[in-house]
């Protein structure tokens, strides 16, 4: 499970991640299902949302993750 995924299940679910951030369900969808990461300029305050049960490096480990993907 990605640090996104777990943040989200955390928080309550995608709708309601996306009502405190100001963006869409559907961007929220996109970053846990397509991405596999959130944008990192919400990485600070979705911590934060966790209650740092979700840490910022570990939602930086999804961008690592990510773009080790990118370049096999």
């Amino acid at each position: 499970m990605s640090a996104i995924e777990k943040a989200v299940c955390l928080i309550g679910g995608q709708t309601k991640l996306a009502k405190i951030l100001g963006t869409t369900q559907t961007a929220v969808f996109y970053w846990v299902n397509r991405h596999c990461q959130a944008p990192a300029k919400y990485i600070p305050r979705i911590s934060e949302l966790t209650n740092g049960e979700v840490s910022v490096d570990e939602l930086l480990a999804d961008h690592q993750k990510t773009n080790k993907d990118d370049a096999a």
